[in-house]
């Protein structure tokens, strides 16, 4: 039986009007139900079998009989929680009553039986049970009815049904606890994207922004000294790099990069020779997964507009190396720094490097040293 869409209410304490699941009508189990209905037509064999036994009146109030069974169940299949047992119990007593006329009645005690294994819990539900037995021989007695043609079916179909009820309402519950565990997940996972986006935001825009500043500064430094040439050739410089801080913002958005690692390299590498820093880079990766190639690229991004920003030195070194087991980035300069405060940047890069299982050291020694060792697992390197 699938459940589509539906409520689930529980409580504590486990009583009737504290547990409730959805009508049947609203779930995907309603078609099943209506198709349930087919069996009802035992209900007219007594009838059809031993038809020159009955009056015409007791065939009109046969098919009333029927008529109003089928309107009760109706209703069981829209109600639930305390609002469901009216029309259990009419069922029940419809189908005692009416055996008085109609012994075929005694197919109708089943659909009683299955609503109250799936609408209530033990206690309720066993209490209903036990009623609709009781009716059962009530009826069988009062009406000269005990005989196991008549009790037989009646008692089995309605025990079945009714554990047939209760492994219908397992079945509901556990389809609500996963559709909650579902959509606990999407919620974990649009957590993670905006936090992924954040880290990349802070990236981009911080490394972007801080180049953007110092060009900007440098324009207008070389515009005081009567140099418009070159000062007009930095804000060339800073429109290209605004166009594409913009683009990389949108590759960031949607979770794709802009160039591989050696791009990305590359442009990093200029831009520190065009701040005046000897640069020195060693590569030799082999084909990385996508995330932890993404990863390296952020991680590269963002110290080196950390040396930008504060570094005093005048060298640095940046080496990316791999195995099969894991990769290794070392990026070091030679500035002199008497503390080193973590900030967003620095939290942001440990929190990438957790992501992967990998380890971050920064020390400080004769300059600022970072190593950072990423394992490269099986699954990670299935491309």
């Amino acid at each position: 039986m699938t459940q589509n869409s539906s409520e689930t209410i529980l409580t504590p304490t486990g009583s009737a009007a504290a547990f409730s699941v959805s009508p049947i009508a609203a779930t995907g189990a309603a078609k099943w139900s209506y198709f349930s209905l087919v069996f009802s037509v035992f209900y007219f064999f007594n009838l059809v079998a031993q038809f020159e036994h009955f009056s015409t009146n007791e065939v009109a109030i046969s098919f009333f009989i029927y008529a109003v069974f089928i309107v009760l169940f109706f209703q069981a299949t829209r109600l639930t929680g305390i609002a469901v047992i009216r029309p259990i119990l009419a069922i029940i007593l419809l189908s005692a009553v009416g055996a008085s006329v109609q012994p075929g009645t005694n197919a109708l005690f089943g659909y009683a039986a299955f609503f109250a294994g799936y609408y209530f819990q033990f206690r309720g539900s066993f209490t209903l049970l036990l009623c609709n037995l009781g009716c059962q021989f009530a009826s069988a007695y009062a009406f000269d009815l005990l005989s196991p043609y008549y009790l037989g079916p009646s008692i089995a179909v309605s025990t079945s049904l009714f554990v047939y009820g209760v492994f219908s309402q397992k079945e509901y519950l556990n389809a609500c606890l996963q559709n909650k565990k579902n959509q606990q997940i999407e919620q974990l996972a649009a957590i993670a994207e905006r936090e992924r986006i954040a880290r990349d935001m802070h990236d981009l825009l911080g490394h972007s922004l801080s180049s953007l500043a110092l060009k900007s500064e440098l324009a207008e430094k070389l515009a005081h000294r009567a140099q418009f040439d070159a000062a007009k050739k930095e804000i060339t410089e800073v429109a290209e790099l605004a166009r594409q801080t913009l683009t990389e913002v949108r590759y960031a958005v949607t979770g794709l990069k802009q160039r591989g690692l050696n791009g990305s390299l590359e442009k990093l590498t200029k831009q520190l020779q065009h701040m005046n820093f000897e640069t020195q880079t060693f590569i030799e990766v082999t084909t990385l997964p996508p995330k932890v190639e993404s990863t390296v690229i952020m991680l590269c991004t963002e110290w080196i507009t950390n040396i930008l920003r504060h570094s005093k030195g005048d060298r640095v070194s940046i080496s990316i190396t791999n195995t099969s087991d894991s990769i290794e980035l070392n990026i070091g300069d030679n500035g002199k720094t008497s503390t080193l405060t973590p900030g967003n940047g620095i939290d942001g890069m440990k929190s990438r490097v957790a992501e992967h299982g990998g380890t971050i050291d920064i020390q400080q020694n004769g300059g600022v040293k970072l190593r950072i060792v990423i394992p490269l697992g099986l699954e990670e390197q299935t491309i």
